[in-house]
């Protein structure tokens, strides 16, 4: 609870589909005054707890627009206006640019198909030739793929770049135009195609989780809003590391570029062409493709939210991802185990948890709801939650795992930007798909 000289505003936010929404919320509204955040990307919620008499709720949902998202607050149990219909709109129009764009980007390829020696050169050039030349009809085609890949993500970026922040929209931008600057015109469009579709998919995958949570809300009423939501450690770890290794990453792309051509000039080992400046150019841009950390980010919301889905059918309610991860450190399934793990139980259908003393506490303090209907509740409580952090650091080492053997490839030219983008888009549909098996409770 905050404290008494603290307020707190709870805000629905339409549009607020991935980490990179959050993590721009968060930077607008590092203002002074404002004590606390807490984030739920299934709900479109974000609990502001602020100093009343150093900055008001007024400002607080100003800041939020500022950044292009639709924001209103609300209070806790009161009804929050269905958005479903704006959110559809946005994902149709989205759905349709990232078509055009993969539809155009494939006449491209059959435009460079009829004038090329092979059609495997057409659709990949030649690996590390950087003078391969498209067609001028063929090039015309990838530009408009590129454009239409990248229009729906535009408004974001320049929002991004006004608060001062390279996010995936602003990279993605970035590596797409950097590789039409060096003619490579068909990776430019592939570069612009894929994140529309890893967008996509992004988008799919926490509506899907929003939807089942919707369906469940329906049969438990206030389920969430009373006791608030607690996000998992994990969940804020990956968010500060995100927060430094986009920006590292970014500054190692500056330093591929221009560091090997430099000391080959510097220390005369030999001499470097304008050829040469392109090739560390094109993979300078590979880095920046994977400095969107597009899976790692969205490895965990979607596990969690996965995990508190399937666990609320079956009966058990957790207080957000923040009980689910300390009750998978208890040491054995027992009621005292998981009070030892630092998690308050309440059952719903007794006064207090079995074995523990009464408590005039409400259960608005309780940090996990059971019926308690079966004996065998606490053992799916501690093998549900063991399972989900199983998960996640399942998908956070596919994520770090691609990532880091990517950044690799990249300096020795083992990997063209097309692939690297495939990575990255496969390894964001990995994670999701191997989180929202959780939805599955056993």
């Amino acid at each position: 609870m905050p404290p008494s000289s603290s307020s707190e505003v709870r805000l629905h936010v339409a549009g607020m589909d991935c980490a990179d929404e959050a993590a721009l919320i968060r930077h607008a509204l590092a203002k002074s005054g404002v004590e606390s955040l807490n984030f739920d990307l299934v709900g479109r919620r974000v609990d502001v707890t602020f100093n009343p008499e150093r900055i008001s709720a007024a400002a607080i949902v100003a800041a939020v627009e500022a950044t292009g998202l639709a924001a209103h607050s609300h209070q806790a149990g009161d009804h929050v206006g269905d958005d479903h219909h704006a959110h559809d709109h946005h994902h149709d129009t989205a759905k349709r640019w990232a078509i055009a764009s993969g539809a155009v980007m494939l006449i491209g390829w059959i435009v460079d198909g009829v004038y090329a020696d092979s059609w495997t050169e057409a659709v990949f050039g030649r690996h590390g030739d950087l003078d391969h030349a498209h067609h001028s009809y063929a090039a015309i085609a990838y530009g408009i793929a590129t454009f239409a890949g990248l229009w729906p993500m535009i408004p974001r970026a320049v929002t991004s770049l006004r608060f001062g922040r390279l996010d995936m929209h602003v990279l993605v931008c970035l590596s797409a135009v950097g590789a039409a600057a060096i003619g490579q015109w068909a990776e430019a469009a592939a570069v612009a195609f894929l994140f529309a579709i890893a967008h996509l998919m992004e988008a799919w995958s926490i509506e899907r989780a929003r939807q089942a949570v919707s369906t469940l809300v329906g049969h438990e009423p206030g389920w969430g809003d009373d006791g608030g939501h607690e996000s998992a450690p994990v969940e804020r770890w990956i968010e500060r590391f995100a927060a430094v290794y986009t920006p590292v990453v970014t500054f190692a792309a500056i330093a591929v570029v221009v560091g090997p051509p430099l000391l080959f000039s510097l220390t005369g080992l030999r001499p470097v062409d304008s050829g040469e400046w392109g090739v560390w150019f094109y993979r300078g841009l590979i880095f920046l493709v994977l400095a969107c950390p597009c899976a790692l980010v969205i490895s965990t919301p979607v596990t969690v939210v996965a995990a508190l889905t399937s666990a609320a059918r079956r009966g058990v309610l957790f207080k957000g991802g923040g009980p689910l991860e300390r009750v998978a450190q208890a040491k054995s399934a027992t009621l005292q185990a998981v009070r030892e793990a630092g998690v308050n139980v309440q059952c719903r259908t007794q006064t207090q948890t079995p074995g523990e003393p009464a408590s005039p506490e409400p259960w608005r303090r309780r940090d996990v709801v059971l019926t308690c209907d079966h004996d065998e509740d606490i053992q799916f409580l501690v093998s549900h939650s063991k399972r989900a952090l199983r998960v996640i650091r399942q998908n956070v080492s596919i994520a770090l795992a691609t990532k880091f053997a990517f950044l690799a490839f990249a300096v020795f030219g083992a990997a063209p930007l097309w692939l690297a983008v495939v990575a990255d888009t496969g390894a964001t549909v990995i994670v999701t798909l191997n989180g929202l098996r959780l939805l599955r409770a056993d």
